[in-house]
């Protein structure tokens, strides 16, 4: 019989706010706001004490209401999160097979020699690397365009092309190349590459061990945190997302809207703390702008306070009064451009005002939601409570992955945002094997292709994608089979011991985990 988990926070839980028939009475102007008001609720419940560090109290209540809004999403009617790790992916990479067979078949696999596949395997391997690295701030469907477009190039070539996706382009651009690098390192051997991928080490060892090859794997992960060699594509696409396309649901992805849940639990959703240098800066810049008449005049009926009233101002009055110093020069830019001038010399004019520069920096520090871990600790915090609300929905009968749960939880925060500003709910609860099957019919394939593939997934349910995936959580037997594969460099926990690693390098030791 399952139980229902009660969550400790009632004020900031989200089944409040997502009931079919509730709506603000007045939506937020944006997510700014939405932040400030979710932190208020979170802070009512918690005696206006955030929980800012691990304690065994705070961790309790943290993993209580991280159980607690998992259960009432499960509940919830129109979810489509629950498997997203497991069903829904494993249909997504079933479509991709019909589209590309060689994703499905050794035979066909070897067929391409441009790409150097030398088993089904290593095609899964790079659309895989192809998906996680393109992920970053990146919607479903515009991820696996992305992701397709850059493995036909591999198909292609035998490399990806790096170039820029969205707005983290220039990181997308760079982990493409780091792939194309590493692989290099491996002699072009896919099998290898993906057993770096998958092995497990420290922190400190993979860092030094990389540096030797001129990789610099960087990330705020503690030196003595386990992490995969996916780790140098970051923590949170390479470490995290790329192990759960692999089928190791174990890895937590820390994402934008997993940090704003988190925010929301511990009252630490926004900063409320600016840098030492933006208050004066501010301060001068509108001062000296105001000793020009028509200026002063237009801030005054800008309802912009003068400058020495900013020094007493509480948080949420200087954020108000940012947002309007902002605004104006919004508008000034506008009337700049529209009288010729180019945005490069708005933004040098923007520089020598220095007010709207410091008004920018002052919004984003008190209104703007923090979406990422302050450092390793702060992961390693966020991981052991997540272990622990695993634990009590385990106990009350729903028994899941890590991954499984994040994207569970990931549907209600991000309609949880939309409802308070305001928005169209539901815009990116795209899954995958729903963005993969509208592109196969876009490209012709036929919906009975399409719908066979889809059913053709039941019974493989828990494996993840292909029989050598990642060993992880559910996926027992791959792992096993992995660590006896590589007893020579595996230790009895599946780890690189360092020695291996340093003394004989990457490229030496992991031919011996074949």
């Amino acid at each position: 019989m399952r139980g229902r988990i009660e969550a400790p926070l009632p004020s900031a839980f989200i089944g409040s706010f997502l009931q079919d028939d509730w709506t603000p009475s007045e939506p937020f102007a944006d997510n700014s706001e939405v932040t400030r008001y979710l932190t208020t609720l979170a802070l009512r419940d918690l005696g206006g004490n955030p929980i800012t560090q691990p304690s065994e109290e705070g961790d309790e209540i943290l993993a209580r209401m991280m159980a607690a809004e998992t259960e009432a999403a499960i509940h919830r009617s129109g979810s489509s999160s629950l498997n997203w790790y497991t069903d829904a992916l494993r249909r997504a990479f079933a479509v991709a097979a019909v589209i590309h067979p060689e994703l499905a078949s050794d035979e066909e696999a070897r067929a391409i020699p441009s790409a150097g596949f030398t088993c089904a395997d290593d095609a899964k391997t790079v659309l895989i690397g192809a998906m996680a690295i393109t992920s970053q701030n990146i919607g479903v469907h515009e991820n696996m365009r992305y992701a397709l477009e850059q493995y036909r190039m591999f198909v292609a070539t035998g490399r990806f092309s790096p170039k820029p996706y969205g707005a983290k382009g220039q990181a997308i651009k760079k982990n493409l190349a780091r792939f194309n690098d590493v692989l290099d390192i491996m002699d072009g051997d896919i099998g290898r590459m993906k057993r770096l991928l998958c092995a497990k080490f420290t922190m400190g060892e993979f860092r030094a061990a990389a540096a030797k090859f001129g990789i610099k794997v960087g990330g705020q992960e503690l030196a003595s945190e386990t992490v995969h060699g996916s780790m140098m594509f970051g923590p949170k696409v390479g470490n995290a997302f790329f192990q759960n396309l692999m089928g190791n649901h174990q890895p937590i992805t820390i994402d934008l809207w997993f940090m704003r849940m988190w925010g929301r639990y511990t009252g630490t959703l926004v900063r409320d703390e600016i840098s030492a240098e933006s208050l004066p800066r501010l301060v001068r810049g509108l001062r000296r702008s105001m000793r020009g008449k028509r200026m002063a005049e237009q801030m005054a009926a800008a309802g912009i306070p003068s400058p020495g009233e900013f020094w007493d101002m509480d948080a949420d009055d200087l954020l108000r009064a940012c947002r309007d110093v902002y605004r104006l020069w919004e508008r000034t830019r506008k009337a700049l451009v529209r009288k010729g001038m180019g945005n490069e010399e708005a933004s040098a004019v923007k520089a020598r005002l220095g007010w709207p520069g410091a008004a920018e920096s002052i919004i984003k520090s008190l209104g703007m939601p923090v979406d990422q871990p302050r450092n390793g600790g702060n992961r390693r915090w966020i991981r052991s409570v997540v272990g622990r609300a695993l634990e009590i929905l385990k106990d009350s009968g729903y028994e899941m992955t890590a991954a499984d749960m994040q994207a569970t939880l990931w549907y209600p925060e991000k309609e949880l945002y939309d409802r308070l500003a305001g928005r169209p709910v539901g815009q990116l609860n795209v899954s995958y094997d729903e963005a993969l099957a509208a592109i196969a019919r876009q490209e012709g394939i036929p919906d009975d292709e399409i719908e066979r593939a889809l059913r053709s997934v039941g019974a493989e349910r828990d494996r993840g994608f292909g029989r050598d995936g990642c060993p992880g959580q559910g996926d027992e037997a791959p792992a096993r089979g992995l660590r006896e594969r590589a007893a020579l460099d595996l230790g009895e926990e599946g780890f690189l011991p360092a020695d291996a690693v340093l003394e004989r390098g990457l490229s030496q030791s992991l031919p011996m985990m074949a």
